[in-house]
């Protein structure tokens, strides 16, 4: 697929595969990060590899059949995330075309959401392009606490051990229980047939290793109530992949106290770090992080555009 376009200056074709030049880009990348920022220029360096070995995705923007730009992106269950963008200095401020144009292959070929951070080199013009195509834009914060040995109090509802026959149950809390704060993120939540997609790929393992032996649902002796699902990161770290209680439970404790069973059983298995994303909009739920210990280690930007949110 090739898309051109042309503006009083030289022809600019889009394309959906990689060229024998786009490295050229890459390393304009490498060069725009300060030299004392390794680990990033070492993240863009790897990028290249993970497009050859079909790990990422990737669109080029051409000039006189010489690449002067490279978006890559990734696409799990109709969600595109768009991972890293760089134009050279010969692309002129074509930022907005090319974002549109690849976010118009996108939609072509299946993907409904769009979303990225632009925490690239030169985002400047990037996030202007994303502010006009109408991308909502979500404060985010990470945070994060050190496993230690808790006590459990025991309520009148109980913790089990995650089953994966539980998945049907707990796609429906997931579905009727997302946070208003969080919907414009996580558009699908907040359709069934999205829940239960999310929830077969989490069973999958398509969003890091699914921890099992850390993850819970908690039950009103009939009924599934809440759930909290664990997956495990590339450095070890468990993440707080997804946390929800049935809103006609809330306010009686049941979220911290599958929270404290995660960290006592997370000390028991030796591992270092919990760490979880939350929308900071979100007070209810950074109230209880805070009071169970975590601490905020960062903070960035969500931006999304989806077609799941436009009300026609």
């Amino acid at each position: 697929m090739s898309m051109a376009y042309s503006d009083n200056g030289p022809e600019m074709e889009v394309g959906d595969s990689l060229t024998e030049d786009a490295a050229n880009v890459f390393d304009d990348a490498v060069n725009a990060i300060s030299p004392d920022d390794m680990s990033e220029q070492e993240y863009i360096r790897e990028m290249l590899s993970r497009v050859k070995q079909g790990q990422l995705g990737i669109y080029t923007l051409s000039a006189c059949r010489r690449t002067v730009g490279v978006i890559c992106y990734r696409v799990l269950d109709g969600d595109a995330e768009l991972i890293f963008g760089h134009l050279l200095a010969a692309a002129g401020d074509r930022e907005g075309f090319f974002l549109e144009r690849t976010i118009n292959g996108l939609y072509n070929a299946g993907a409904h959401t769009v979303r990225g951070n632009f925490t690239w080199p030169r985002p400047a013009g990037f996030i202007k392009a994303a502010n006009a195509m109408g991308f909502i834009m979500t404060e985010r914060m990470s945070m994060g606490l050190r496993p230690s040995p808790v006590s459990q109090p025991k309520g009148q509802f109980g913790i089990l051990p995650w089953n994966d026959g539980y998945a049907e149950e707990v796609s429906q809390v997931m579905c009727g229980n997302s946070s208003p704060a969080d919907r414009p993120i996580y558009p699908m939540f907040s359709r069934p047939e999205g829940a239960k997609m999310l929830m077969e790929s989490v069973l999958n393992d398509r969003h890091g290793k699914l921890l099992r032996e850390l993850s819970y649902v908690s039950h009103n002796g009939k009924d599934i109530i809440g759930f909290l699902l664990s997956t495990m990161l590339a450095d070890g770290s468990v993440l707080i992949l997804n946390i929800a209680v049935d809103e006609r439970y809330r306010k009686r404790g049941i979220g911290g106290v599958m929270i404290d069973r995660l960290v006592a059983d997370s000390y028991r298995s030796g591992y270092r770090q919990i760490l979880l994303a939350v929308t900071s909009t979100n007070y209810d739920a950074i109230r209880l992080y805070e009071h169970k210990g975590f601490k905020v280690n960062g903070h960035f930007r969500q931006y999304v555009l989806s077609k799941l949110n436009d009300p026609g």
